[in-house]
């Protein structure tokens, strides 16, 4: 008899994105590795959707509405109606559903995917009522651990982690710094059920994008941070104050280099920064795209920067690994003490600082000539099957012992 896995999505196709793309491979792995599996997600219409798809049999659908265009009067409604998401209309359909396909078919986990509260709320109920194991994948921290915006709900969100956290068999993080950070904070739960799942690749995925041949490269030089910036925590400031040190050395020059902004907009003091260091030459803010457009854009340009200031010290972006399998230069503006750079520095990429003078010479060096991108062997190791392929061990394992 195959083993068998409810997995509770609030991101799923034909929803757009990174999580959403994730999650779907998460699926289709487990079922390659012979598991039996169910999904439960939301019934959501998205055009943008970056995988060719079709609902099947294992899909179950709940239908849900956005809670602030519920609750909306005249396009403004109250910040409680967010609380602990603005999706959570589907966690008591979810419940229903999930337990009525619970009496015809045996499910050996619930497996529940964070950062979406709701869905983590979905995941975790149903692995009290159905006395399930539950595994909780957390792609990131519970958000109130390092955002500020989430202050006046701290005590909610830490009573959620707590029960969530004592009702988990597996707890799944992306980086070895997150995992360490709630062995610390919950150290009575088993260390030998924490366990490292990176966010890796799909290399199904980058297989179906189109090939980009050499004419297509962009000039003048781009460099691409595609996302949205943060005041705190993604601020690019050490990075415009490397390019204004480059102008001033004559290393760039202007129509020669361009530093783009893709989806991210300026707050009135980086606007400001931009004017007082003479940069508007030199920086555009372009629109949001979709998922797949982003990658595709990612693949165009000369090089790729991430930004990832120490508020964001237990996170790797998805994006690396995109960056990476599409064999690109990369140049990361973080905290050297950070997940992201120990991540790189893991995988024998040294192209990150937080200081302008150390950024000024990785990007003289960026601009000179293409970074060497990582051997197949190497970008194996992070390919999502891969990945999967070692959780569905762990899974499959436990319960034969």
């Amino acid at each position: 008899m195959s083993n068998s896995i409810l997995f509770a999505f609030l991101d799923y196709p034909p929803k757009s994105g990174p999580g959403s793309n994730r999650n779907y491979y998460l699926k289709q792995h487990f079922n390659k590795l012979g598991w039996c599996t169910k999904v439960l997600t939301i019934a959501e219409v998205d055009n943008d959707s970056d995988i060719s798809f079709t609902d099947d049999t294992d899909i179950i659908r709940v239908k849900s509405r956005d809670a602030t265009e519920v609750f909306s009067i005249a396009g403004k409604y109250p910040k409680i109606v967010e609380i602990p998401d603005r999706w959570y209309l589907w966690i008591i359909p979810a419940l229903i559903k999930g337990y009525q396909q619970s009496k015809k078919n045996h499910f050996d986990y619930i497996y529940a995917s964070f950062p979406a509260y709701s869905s983590t709320i979905v995941g975790y109920l149903l692995s009290k009522i159905l006395k399930k194991p539950l595994v909780l994948d957390l792609r990131d921290p519970f958000r109130f651990r390092y955002d500020p915006e989430n202050m006046p709900m701290h005590w909610l969100y830490r009573l959620l982690e707590k029960h969530v956290i004592k009702q988990t068999k597996y707890l799944l993080t992306t980086t070895q710094a997150c995992a360490t950070f709630y062995q610390n904070l919950y150290p009575n739960f088993p260390s030998t059920n924490v366990h490292v799942v990176h966010n890796g690749y799909a290399h199904e995925f980058h297989q179906e994008l189109p090939k980009i041949s050499r004419d297509e490269v962009s000039k003048p030089f781009i460099l691409l941070h595609s996302g949205i910036l943060y005041q705190i925590g993604r601020n690019p400031e050490a990075l415009l104050i490397a390019i204004k040190l480059l102008i001033q050395r004559g290393t760039i020059k202007n129509g020669e280099f361009k530093l783009r902004f893709r989806g991210g907009y300026a707050w009135p003091e980086l606007s400001q920064q931009i004017l007082d260091l003479g940069l508007t030459n030199y920086v555009e803010f372009m629109d949001r795209i979709s998922y797949l457009e982003a990658i595709n854009e990612m693949s165009k340009v000369d090089a790729n920067v991430l930004i990832q200031n120490s508020l964001f010290n237990l996170q790797i972006p998805s994006k690396l690994y995109d960056i990476l399998a599409l064999k690109k230069s990369i140049l990361a503006v973080t905290d050297e003490q950070g997940a992201l750079a120990k991540e790189m520095s893991f995988l024998g990429l040294p192209y990150f600082s937080n200081s302008a003078e150390n950024i000024a010479k990785l990007l003289t060096q960026l601009i000179s000539e293409e970074q060497l991108p990582l051997s197949d062997d190497v970008l194996q190791q992070r390919s999502r099957f891969t990945m999967n392929q070692h959780l569905s061990s762990i899974l499959s394992n436990s319960l034969k012992s």
